[in-house]
């Protein structure tokens, strides 16, 4: 409890301030030039977004925590799972300056047993991760690769940033292993997108695991399982 409340007043005192000395110069007619104004407007549309998607992913944690989360699977088409759950992706990694590429499923359109919201929301961290740690990348792009594997889904996130160091990687999936001083030296976060991420794809009978690749930064393969047959 200590370390989520010291991680979340810690992400939340940065956009709070923001908020507060933007929004009153604009009320106090302070930024008098138009394209100064759009700035500062976006500024605040971002920080609405990063606190809103900081809110859901706590509010997420702690259903899942309390045994409460009371998730429904159900059978789907691949080709309508992948369409519901990517479909604000890209417009994520645009506002990041970056591109999503995405490798379409195969032809063969399976059953998958899951529950598309929580789909979405798994990859919606991992592509919001991307655009964080791999900012400073000069290969700009996100790749979300669609296969099939036995029995199962599997869907692989990569980008082309530094990866994750092998020190980090015992505590990778832990909730709030962040602690201020890392969050100041590499991205915004309180450490629980990951954690949520792994207990969301076990909730609904997936995994979500960290695979090294030499060629690329880091990534993440989420296997779903396929509906089985009666």
């Amino acid at each position: 409890r200590a370390a989520f409340v010291s991680a979340v007043t810690h992400e939340l005192r940065s956009p709070l301030t923001t908020f507060r000395m933007y929004a009153e110069m604009l009320a106090e007619g302070m930024v008098r030039d138009a394209a100064q104004r759009t700035t500062y407007l976006e500024t605040l549309r971002v920080e609405a977004d990063r606190l809103s998607h900081l809110v859901e992913n706590v509010l997420q944690y702690a259903r899942l925590e309390r045994g409460r989360n009371g998730r429904r699977c159900a059978p789907i088409a691949l080709e309508r799972l992948v369409r519901h759950t990517t479909e604000r992706l890209p417009q994520r990694a645009s506002q990041a300056g970056m591109l999503l590429q995405e490798t379409a499923p195969p032809a063969a359109q399976p059953i998958v047993w899951t529950d598309p919201a929580a789909v979405e929301q798994i990859l919606f961290n991992l592509v919001d991760n991307a655009c964080k740690y791999a900012a400073a990348a000069r290969d700009r792009r996100i790749h979300i690769q669609w296969s099939l594997g036995n029995g199962t889904v599997q869907v692989r996130i990569a980008d082309h940033g530094p990866g994750i160091a092998p020190e980090q990687l015992a505590k990778l999936f832990q909730p709030f292993s962040k602690t201020d001083q890392e969050a100041a030296q590499s991205a915004p976060g309180i450490g629980l997108g990951l954690a949520l991420c792994r207990r969301l794809a076990q909730d609904i009978g997936g995994r979500l695991t960290y695979t090294p690749d030499p060629d690329s930064g880091a990534v993440f393969l989420l296997e779903l399982p396929l509906q089985k047959r009666t």
